[in-house]
This record gives structure tokens, sequence and C-alpha cells, in this order.
């Protein structure tokens, strides 16, 4: 052990800033400068803590008997920089041991010693524990710092301090009642936790200890948030809602599902504060900052090891001082097969030729949510080969694959979409993707890319493909620069798919069948517009059953939650730059002109692509109607 020991707060605060200073050592690495362990058993020791991360490895090697705690305590000492705290002697804050209950103190073996600027400085003997720092950050709702003390003396000392300072220490009676801490949870069912919180909160009654209430039922509450998580991903949900109210009311979290939200669960009021500092925790964000929103990334694998799963968290600051968060979950990180888009068989061979192309702009247009990264990957993943190089640029990254340099842009550091374009033009591309058109000098450097000999794939919000090219102009594009340079445009929208578990079908009426006609017909310009006779003739071959077309319905199965839906398909809008449409954007053509001269050359709209796919039985007409427009 490190001879001089600390007894004083200015002592404490030098050692932890001259700790800062020293390089990063990992434990494994110390024991075996110190000559404590082999390499070999370092390493059997590591196999054996992949099984089981919920054990430090400095701790799991004490426990084997490779090393004595003694000499863990002093390889932390002398080679990670960890301070040496007497704590019989040192001079502990009031006000530091009273943010920790008895109860938790004992149970844990930590000693808060010094509150500094958020931060509480505790003493430990062994600081590597991460899931006790975790938990006296989760109760406290503080950066907590660790510090080491001598074997044996917490036990004594812990008592003493809160004896003198501690104001919330429980009976003694409670304090050996307590259950452990587990990390590494079993999976419960989500109302049984419920149940769970629900008895917690009403055997406190009127207490308003709110440390109290939070540290009784922590367990069940870091079990539900897993499970919660677990749950939605096993459901196939895209994002975790978990909205607070004011005074008594519940705090409630919804799931979105197949793109609509639904309730999942309310918890009690007392929750609130403890659920969302929990999540702060579980991705490193700032838990004592509650009026800006903030925004970070949980990897869950750390708390589970079987579920290699992302999500990405953002905090919103709400009225009466509270904060709602939103989880993105991110299970999808490769790419999608082309073919399995959904594209229709006209649409997926003129994609490929667009995208094939040694040079030229590819746009995928919609709102938020509606797939235009995941069709974007797509396409990048056809033409991922050796010969070429690819770069991207996104915001965040979400879909990965091997052969492409993925950046990801950061507009704190004024690292745009723009510059990140700027530097792939000196970096030798063959192919850029960009995340996201935002402003007019994206839009030109994305044409001037194009133009001098790259394929440029980029997004941009806008409701369907003619407007795009309407948009990019009024955002003050060249038109025969832009003309020259754009090859296609997807638009696209997701509806939810009906569940074919359920699904049954009978003969479509003359009504119904009428209704679908003039629907798809009525956008196409008069003088264009095919017979009705023929384009039913042409369902009826296609999509017809014993020369019928049929009308397909989901009335709800325990497969699908009995909504009739699962899952979510795309409509595609494809519209290909031909010699008539350049000609009509180098002359500023209305979106009304463009759709009309794309849909003589054979483009269907969304709203089209979505009739069709409702005589297939993948979706219903409500469904296309409430994501296209007329």
């Amino acid at each position: 052990m490190v001879e001089q020991q600390i007894v004083t707060a200015e002592q404490l605060l030098m050692a932890i800033e001259q700790q800062a200073r020293m390089p990063m050592v990992r434990i494994g690495e110390a024991l075996l400068a110190l000559e404590l362990v082999t390499q070999e058993q370092l390493e059997q020791a590591l196999v054996q803590q992949r099984d089981d991360r919920s054990v430090p490895l400095g701790e799991l090697l004490v426990r084997k008997g490779v090393i004595t705690r003694a000499q863990l305590q002093s390889a932390l000492a002398r080679k990670m920089g960890y301070p040496v705290v007497d704590v019989e002697k040192f001079a502990i804050e009031p006000d530091a041991v009273r943010k920790l209950p008895l109860a938790v103190a004992r149970r844990l073996e930590v000693l808060p010693l010094v509150l500094r600027e958020g931060k509480l400085i505790v003493a430990m003997e062994d600081p590597t524990r991460r899931d006790a720092l975790d938990e006296v950050e989760f109760i406290t709702q503080l950066k907590v710092v660790p510090t080491l003390t001598k074997l044996g003396t917490l036990q004594f000392a812990i008592p003493a301090a809160f004896d003198r300072f501690g104001a919330e220490a429980l009976p003694r009676s409670q304090v050996d009642n307590l259950p452990d801490f587990q990390p590494d949870f079993s999976l419960d069912s989500s109302n049984k936790l419920i149940e769970s919180l629900e008895r917690d909160s009403s055997e406190r009654g009127g207490s308003t200890d709110e440390d109290s209430a939070i540290e009784q039922s922590d367990n069940s509450l870091v079990r539900l948030i897993n499970s919660m998580i677990i749950e939605a991903h096993g459901q196939g949900v895209s994002d975790i809602h978990i909205e607070t109210y004011p005074g008594r009311e519940k705090l409630k979290i919804r799931f979105r599902r197949d793109g609509v939200l639904q309730p999942y669960l309310e918890l009690p009021h007392t929750y609130r504060n403890a659920m969302i500092a929990r999540i702060k925790i579980m991705c490193d964000l700032d838990i004592s900052e509650r009026r800006k929103p903030q925004d970070g990334k949980i990897n869950f694998a750390r708390f589970s090891a079987q579920h290699k799963l992302e999500l990405r968290v953002a905090t919103i600051p709400t009225n009466n001082g509270l904060e709602d968060v939103v989880m993105r979950l991110l299970a999808s990180s490769k790419p999608m097969p082309l073919d399995r888009i959904g594209l229709a068989p006209a649409n997926l061979e003129a994609l490929k030729t667009a995208v094939a192309r040694p040079y030229g702009m590819v746009l995928c247009v919609g709102p938020t949510g509606s797939g235009k990264t995941t069709t974007l990957h797509s396409a990048l993943s056809y033409i991922n080969t050796p010969e070429r190089k690819i770069w991207t640029a996104e915001d965040p990254v979400e879909i990965t694959q091997a052969g492409l340099r993925q950046v990801q842009v950061n507009p704190k550091i004024d690292w745009t979409f723009a510059k990140a374009l700027r530097a792939f033009l000196r970096a030798d591309p063959d192919v850029i993707m960009v995340g996201e058109i935002r402003d007019q000098e994206t839009a030109e450097i994305a044409v001037e890319a194009s133009l001098t000999g790259h394929l440029v794939l980029s997004t941009l919000h806008t409701n369907s493909a003619p407007e795009t090219i309407t948009r990019l102009l009024d955002m003050g594009m060249d038109p025969f620069n832009f003309a020259d340079s754009l090859l296609a445009v997807l638009a696209q929208r997701l509806v939810r798919r009906s569940c074919t578990a359920c699904q049954t079908s009978e003969p479509m009426t003359e009504a119904e069948l009428s209704e679908l006609l003039d629907d798809y017909l009525h956008v196409f310009p008069a003088e264009g517009r095919p017979s009705k006779l023929a384009l039913m003739s042409e369902w009826i071959k296609n999509h017809g059953k014993q020369g019928r077309l049929m009308k397909f319905t989901s009335p709800g199965c325990n497969a699908c939650g009995n909504t009739g839906f699962k899952g979510r398909a795309g409509l595609h809008e494809l519209l290909t730059v031909s010699k008539d449409v350049r000609r009509l954007i180098q002359t500023g053509a209305r979106a009304e002109e463009l759709q009309h001269a794309a849909l003589t050359e054979g483009m269907r709209t969304l709203r089209q692509d979505g009739i069709l796919k409702v005589l297939q039985g993948v979706t219903t007409l409500a469904e296309v109607h409430a994501t296209s427009n007329n």
C-alpha cells in the first residue's frame, strides 16, 4: 500500500486531480506489471469474466485465490493511482454522508466523504466495483468519484460516520434484511415487477423520504427497465416514450410499434425521478442537468450480454421542472437486401440501374421515420464491391456494413454534412452517401460532386418525387447543373402490413372495384389516362384469383396482438430522369408538370403503388389513404 494516507478534503482533491492526469491503466495490466499474476492466469480470468460480467476482474482473481485482497489494493493504489484515504482520521463532511442512506452504505461498503460541484467522493475497499458505483449514482443522482481505503476499516467507519451525521439512518433491524443488489438480473415479467413496485409504494404510505423510497425499490426498478427494453425489442418496437406528469399523476410509458403509439404501463409518481436518473446513468448523461435536452446512447449488451442492442436516448425538459425520455431502438444494424425492401419489379430494376451508374445523384425522400436511411443502405449494399470506395456521412450512424467508410457528423464542433462532403472529395471516392441535404451549401456540393464523376446518394424531407425537384430549385440550385446530375428520386412511406396469420379474403364488390379504379386513374393527365377496362384486365391478370379481384381482411389474432397488423411495408414512387423530364427541370417547370410527364413515362405515385399493394393483400386501403396524398 502507498504509505501516505489522506486525511483532509484538500489533500483528497489534489490526489484526485493527480490521478486524472495519469495514463489509463487496466487492473490486469497493473497486476502484470507488479508480477502478482502471470499472463496465463490473467487470460483464464478474462475468459471467465466474459461469461459473468457482474464480478470485477480484481475481485474474480481474489475469489480464485490467485491474489490476496491486500495485493489487489496495492495494485489499485500504486499502478492505477487511486488515492488512499484513512477513513478513521479523515474529516468527513456531513452533507456528503446525508446523501446516502445508511442501509445502502453498509450493504455496498461505501462511505461518502466529500461533496464538491455535483460530485460525491466516496471511500471503498474496491473502487473498480462498477455495480456499486452505478447504484450510488442512481440513488444520490450525483456523479460518484471512488477512492481507496484500507481493508477492514469501513465496517467500523460507516456506522460511526452515520451515528454522527446521518439524518436518514434506518433502524438497525432493517439493515440486515435488505436484499443484495443484482446487476445481472433475471428477466421477470413486467407485470410481476409492477406489482412489486406498487406494493413497495403502498407499504411506504405517506412517507416523504424520497431517498428511502428509491433505495427500497431500486432493485425492482432496475429489473423493470431492463425487462421493458428486452420486451420492446421482442415486440419489434421502434421507440419507447417515458412521459412524466406533475403532482401525484402516474408516470406513463408508451411503445411505438409499426408506427403507432400504444400504452405499455403506468408507474407510481414516486418513481418519476428514479426512472429518469437510472436511464441517464445507463447512457452516461449528466444526471444533475435537468434544464437542457441531452442525447446519449445505451449499449444494452453491458446490462444483458445476450442482447446485442443499442438505444439512442433523448431527454427533453418539460414544464414543472420535469423531464421526458424517448429511446429509439437501433436493433437492425445490418442492411436489408435491395430485393427485400418491397419495391415493385419495375421500380426495383430502375433503381438498380440508377445506382449502378458511375456518376450522378440519386435522392430518397419522405418524412422522418419513413425508412429512407434503410433504403439508401440497401442500395449501397447492392453496389458495395471491392472495386468501389464508398464514403458515408450520417447523423447518427445507425446501420453499419463492412466495406463502407462511415463518418458521424457533429454540428456542435462544426463538423457538418457540407464539411464532410468537401473532405470526401479529397479522399478519392467512387460513391458518396450524405445522410441528409439540409441546406443550400450541402445541395451545391452534392451536385458538384455528382458532376465531377462521383455517384452521390442522399435524403431530403419532401412529400413526393416531383416536389423534391422544385424544392431543390427553390433552394437556389442551378437548373442546368441539377438537371444534368439528377438520375432518380425515390419517394417512400411506411404502412402497417396486414397480419397474414388471421387474413381472410372475399371477392371484391363492383362498387369497391370502381372506387379503387377511380382513385388510381384520377392523377393521370386527361390525354394520357388508360381506360378503366384495360386497367381492370391488367389487375385481374396480375393479382386476381379465378378471374376475380379479392378484398383482404385481417380481423386480429394473438400473433398480431388483435390489431390486424404485423410489421410494416413500403410504398414507393420512383421518378427517373429522362430527356423530357430533364428539359422540364432546366426550364423550371412546376411539380404538377413534372408529375404528368413522369406518369406518361411509367412512374406510379405513392397512392397508386399503395393500391396495388392493397390488391396483393399486403396492407389496407385505410393505411394507404392515411400515408399518401391524393
